[in-house]
This record gives C-alpha cells, structure tokens and sequence, in this order.
C-alpha cells in the first residue's frame, strides 16, 4: 500500500546536513516505507517470474499470472514493469549479475597460473548458471527469440565473457603457451558451447553431475588452444 507524499511543514520537516529541510519519509505499511513495500513487489514478482517462466514458459505466463504469484495488483505490476519482456529483461541481468560475481570471486585466486584461472572462470560461470536450473532455463531457454533487445542482451553477455576469457589467452601469449593472435571469435564460439552443453545438461532426463560438464569444456578449450599451437607451428596463421 503506497503512501502519498505531503509537502514537509515545521512539524514534520528535518534539517539535512545542507541546511536544506527534507520531510522526512511517511510509514507505509507494518512500520516499512513505501519505498520497502515497492521494493519488496518488485522483489516477489522476479521470484514470480523465475518460477512461471522456467515452469510454464515466458511465452505462456501472462501478465496477470505473474500478479497473482506474486500477490500484487496489475496497478502495481505496471509501476515496476512497462511489459512482461521488461519482466524477463531485469530476471536475466540480475542472474547474469550474479554469475558474473561468482566469476569475479573466483578469480581472486591470485596464486593460480594464467591456465589455471583460466579454467576457473569457465568452471564459475558454469556452477553459477546451473545452481538453480530454473535459472538456467531463463539463460538458455527462454530469451531465446523473444526481441531483437533481448537479441542483443545476451549477445553483448556472450561478449562480456568472451572478452574475458580472451584475456587469458592474452596472458598465455605472454608466456609463450600460445601464439600471438587475437583469440576473441574463438572464445566467442567456446562462450557458444558451454550455452549449449548446459542446455543439453538441463533438458536431459537424466541429468550428469555438472562436474562432468565443466571437464568436457575444459577438454574443448584445450583442443581449441591445442589446434591454434598446431596451425601456428605448420605457418597457416
């Protein structure tokens, strides 16, 4: 329930420290603010859509679905949301928000060879998108031919962690472990694999531990790398 904000008088007004005088901010609902309850809707309908959206499909949850999950009104939807795809927009940047975190905390390992971190990565990004299988719908499924935006989105997302993963190999040029090139497509198309293997893994029956799933991107990317020493030693680079 939103409040509605009351010009401030000398009863109710508080000097900030610019000597400017703020009303101070009215009680919503059970001692939160507007701002809390606003902030906890918001909250509900992205869990709402994390679970309508991985069970039923973004195409086949509507709007009012969404509300009624989430116990808000459409009024309400329509203060946090201009549409069900801006719905599915901010549950796709907070997961890939998230993951990037995971990616950031693991490398933090400064004791680990450029290799080394380099597999790290790969393995946090995995881990950190296939913890929550409905998570990896959304990330694998369900953005998939929605708009060109969300098109977009997750293309500059396989960019972001291709960029990443391509200054690795960066780091491996500088110690000889690789020729000097730029590696960005190929990180690019290793980016494309680790989307599809988690894809497989997420609508097998019979899911495999995620490990084995990381050791077969691990395999992959060596090859990769492997090939492009080969094709450098033969002088076809």
């Amino acid at each position: 329930m939103s409040s509605i904000n009351t010009p401030a008088t000398a009863a109710n007004a508080v000097p900030s420290g610019a000597g400017i005088r703020v009303p101070p901010k009215r009680r919503g609902y059970a001692g939160r603010t507007s701002e809390q309850l606003a902030e906890e809707r918001r909250h509900r309908l992205l869990e709402a859509a994390l679970a309508l959206f991985a069970e039923r499909g973004f195409s086949r949850t509507p709007i009012e679905m969404l509300c009624s999950t989430a116990r808000v009104t459409t009024r309400h939807f329509y203060e946090h949301f201009e549409s069900r795809e801006a719905v599915l927009v901010a549950l796709y940047d907070r997961i890939m928000l998230d993951t990037r975190r995971v990616v950031a905390e693991a490398l933090q390992q400064r004791n680990l060879s450029p290799r080394e971190r380099l597999d790290a990565a790969i393995r946090a990004f995995v881990e950190g998108s296939t913890a929550d299988p409905r998570r990896t719908r959304i990330l694998c499924v369900e953005v998939i031919g929605v708009s060109s935006e969300m098109f977009e989105r997750r293309r500059a997302s396989v960019h972001e962690f291709a960029g990443l993963l391509n200054s690795f190999t960066r780091a491996l040029v500088s110690v000889g472990e690789l020729p000097d090139r730029d590696y960005l497509r190929t990180c690019i198309g290793m980016v494309g694999a680790i989307r599809e293997l988690m894809t497989e893994w997420l609508i097998s029956e019979d899911r495999a531990p995620i490990e084995s799933v990381h050791s077969h991107l691990i395999s992959l990317f060596s090859c990769l790398l492997a090939g492009a020493r080969e094709l450098d030693a033969a002088g076809k680079l």
